[in-house]
């Protein structure tokens, strides 16, 4: 017979929130912990208080003293927060340890005693140094069985179109070839190669009809190159390890589900559970489900070869500007600027086929066919790098493909940075300004060089015969549309009255 007097801290009551969410019955839960089926009621209809008190540190409903070293007691709550999402067990001297470490760099003595470490945990019904039913493994079956009895029941009432997937993935985008075997097995965690580093935020729903707009993480807060720059094609933010946090996370998909919300539209959105991402309160339009732990390198469809797609297509083109610098005698260099251009239309080539393919081969099938076909078709670098005729290294395209593959993308927090967050500084963009990387300042194209270089395409098409009807014509229209808008120019209007003609005649 279930127990009507068991209850459950703040954290457990999150947890039992946490699987339902993920598709779990309210009768198997209860069964399982062995409570009657309105206690587990209770809590999901008091999520939302539970999730911000679980958020709030405020662990236990029973009244505690606060600390009265709160700075300590906050910046240790989070650091022991981190390491419980690695699945690291943290013990009460490691934690006394930690808490001396954290109240020295604050400025206050190295007297955290055992006692106050006992306070610490019961402030926060901290009975484990880990997360209650996860590992660093995941037993065989987690994946087909998420697949075969949950993911049924969170996507029920979500077509194909609706369905999301959002992963990070890291890029060094100055890259070249021969430069590959020095890359390869960095951790990049700082120092050089950090400058030459960006992470991708990657979205697309199932079918392939919506490839959201890119978002870009660079080291700098205001690259050299991004002057005179009035529009991105890319969201581009910034932090001084170019990766993402659970601070931009959020802000990420709070845009988003506001922009859905005008919209009146719904959606689900898998993502891993790396600290990174956070459960994000009071969304409305999207729901948010995360992925099994330790199950994203068979689960995630973004990481069986929608990613891989996204990186070839932007090696491919900035082998081909290395190969048309090499014939005009010049050394390829690549801003952050240019990154973010080869990236969004890196993106804009992986097809909706691509992405299909990779969502079967996760596991998740179409609701419009049965058929599953292989992850991805399209062809690797190396392939594509033997059809060059240009001496390339070939050798080193394999290498090159997988360079950055395992590259991190978001990290343990460092003491400091740890510290900052407590304390609410933001970042120091004088120090993040003096890690800039060496981008020139670009100057746009003028509208008068625009319609030259616009008028040369055309001629070169018209006289070569290298293209179709049809994009000859998208060309001349768009040629067209240059000289509207050059003739439309206040700055070019002064000079077309015919009297200025007939007086120098």
């Amino acid at each position: 017979m279930a127990s009507s007097r068991k209850t459950f801290t703040i954290e457990e009551k999150s947890h039992i929130i946490w699987r339902i969410e993920n598709g779990e019955a309210n009768r198997d839960i209860a069964k399982e912990l062995g409570v009657g089926h309105s206690t587990i009621s209770v809590i999901w209809k008091n999520r939302d208080k539970i999730k911000q008190s679980f958020e709030t540190s405020s662990m236990k409903s029973k009244k505690l003293r606060p600390s009265q070293n709160n700075d300590v007691d906050q910046a240790l709550l989070k650091w022991f927060k981190i390491q419980r999402a690695n699945n690291i067990p943290i013990s009460g001297p490691i934690l006394q340890s930690k808490a001396n470490d954290l109240a020295e760099k604050l400025g206050r003595p190295r007297d955290i005693t055992s006692a106050w470490i006992q306070r610490f945990r019961q402030r926060h019904a901290i009975t484990s140094g880990r997360i209650s039913g996860e590992a660093a493994a995941v037993p065989t079956g987690i994946p087909e069985n998420w697949l075969n009895n949950v993911w049924p029941k969170l996507c029920d009432i979500y077509p194909d179109e609706k369905i999301y997937n959002a992963d990070e993935t890291g890029i060094f985008f100055k890259l070249t070839p021969e430069k590959t075997l020095r890359f390869k097995g960095e951790k990049c965690t700082g120092g050089k190669l950090s400058k030459d580093r960006l992470t991708v935020l990657v979205a697309v729903n199932m079918d392939g009809s919506d490839k959201r707009k890119l978002m870009v993480i660079g080291k700098s807060a205001k690259p050299r190159c991004f002057k005179n720059v009035n529009l991105l094609p890319v969201t581009y933010e910034s932090n001084k390890r170019a990766w993402m946090t659970s601070e931009l996370f959020a802000s990420w998909l709070r845009k988003w589900d506001n922009e859905l919300k005008l919209k009146n539209d719904k959606i689900l959105l898998m993502v891993d559970n790396c600290p990174a991402h956070p459960h994000v309160e009071n969304l409305t339009s999207i729901k948010l489900v995360f992925l099994p732990p330790n199950t994203t390198s068979v689960l995630q469809p973004l990481d069986q070869g929608v990613i891989r797609s996204l990186k070839v297509n932007y090696r491919k083109r900035l082998i081909l500007q290395i190969i048309q610098d090499l014939d005009e005698g010049c050394e390829t260099k690549v801003s952050v600027l240019d990154a973010i251009t080869m990236l969004e239309r890196a993106w804009n080539e992986v097809t909706s086929i691509t992405v299909k393919n990779c969502f079967r081969h996760a596991g998740f099938l179409m609701q419009s066919d049965n058929i599953i076909e292989s992850a991805c078709t399209e062809e690797s670098l190396q392939e594509w790098g033997r059809s060059l005729a240009q001496p390339v290294s070939h050798g080193f395209f394999e290498e090159y493909e997988e360079v950055d593959k395992d590259l991190e993308t978001t990290a343990a927090v460092s003491d400091e940075e740890l510290l900052t967050s407590t304390l609410r500084e933001e970042d120091d963009v004088t120090n993040t300004e003096k890690d800039n990387d060496n981008d020139e300042e670009i100057n746009p194209p003028t509208l008068t060089e625009a319609c030259k270089a616009i008028k040369t395409i055309c001629q070169f098409l018209s006289v070569t015969n290298t293209a179709d009807e049809a994009t000859k014509n998208v060309l001349f229209n768009l040629e067209k549309q240059f000289q509207t808008s050059y003739y439309n120019n206040s700055k070019c209007k002064k000079q077309t009255k015919i009297t200025d003609f007939l007086k120098k005649t």
